[in-house]
């Protein structure tokens, strides 16, 4: 039943069709993609192209976090196969374009057993297999013609090349000036708190330096007093009233005459006391 439907409908030359025809647009989509990624990529400073300027953000960061990227090819493959042109990535469009040229043989050699099976070797057992292998080569032509890898190779050319040589250069001295200016506002903030720091440590000096001339002062005048009270102390006031000038005179009299001078001191003390 299913062979006898297959032969009176068609469905296998329906099949083959359909094969042909998403292979051919695999084929068209993929080129338009790798076509304008190509033409964007040989413009990658100023494209505004969605890929390139998530290839050139995430560079950049990579870059300002860790200095450099060490393998530019892999950073730049990982994004060429991650990337959605339309509907599918362009690896899945190739290889969706490789499978037609497979189905196509496969059910043109299917249709055509069908036939021979249901009626022996007839004019559409013939047809299948010339149409089948009509369209693997019309496929594969194609295929070949619109050299899909060489594009690829191109375009992750053109993107490592200006990520290497142009953007890493840029970055580099980017951050050489952002460190030059970085340097130069410490150094005016270090000698603005030097200059603003000096008004407080000349108090400081001055406010330390007037308690030790203070303290001078003090020492000084009691060096002054201290050297006036021994005078004071020299010129005591003996019982009698008489300045010590007059035991120097009666020290330098001789022995003989201090004795009747005592005798008539004691009198005198004497007679004013029982008065």
């Amino acid at each position: 039943m299913l062979e006898r439907l297959a032969a009176d409908t068609g469905v296998i030359a329906y099949l083959m069709a359909a094969a042909g025809i998403l292979g051919i647009l695999a084929k068209v989509v993929n080129q338009i993609t790798l076509n304008r990624l190509v033409r964007e990529a040989g413009n990658m400073p100023k494209s505004t192209h969605r890929l390139i300027k998530l290839v050139r953000s995430k560079y950049e960061h990579a870059c300002m976090i860790r200095d450099s990227v060490e393998n530019t090819d892999a950073f730049v493959e990982k994004y060429i196969f991650e990337y959605r042109g339309f509907l599918f990535r362009i690896h899945t469009w190739r290889q969706i374009e490789i499978l037609t040229v497979w189905f196509a043989g496969i059910l043109a050699a299917l249709g055509a057993s069908v036939l021979y099976f249901s009626s022996g070797f007839s004019e559409s057992v013939y047809q299948y297999i010339a149409a089948g292998a009509a369209e693997v080569v019309l496929l594969s032509m194609v295929m070949r013609l619109t050299d899909e890898p060489y594009k690829i190779h191109a375009l992750k050319m053109y993107m490592t090349d200006y990520l290497e040589n142009i953007c890493t250069v840029q970055l580099r001295r980017q951050g050489t000036r952002e460190r030059e200016t970085i340097d130069v506002i410490a150094a005016e903030n270090s000698s603005r708190s030097s200059r603003a720091a000096e008004p407080d440590v000349g108090r400081r000096k001055q406010e330390k330096a007037e308690p030790q001339a203070e303290k001078r002062a003090a020492r000084s005048v009691k060096a002054v007093r201290g050297g006036a009270e021994p005078e004071e102390k020299e010129l005591p006031i003996n019982i009698e009233g008489e300045p010590r000038e007059r035991e120097d005179e009666e020290k330098e009299k001789s022995p003989g005459e201090r004795q009747p001078l005592r005798e008539e001191a004691i009198r005198q003390i004497l007679e004013e006391f029982l008065a």
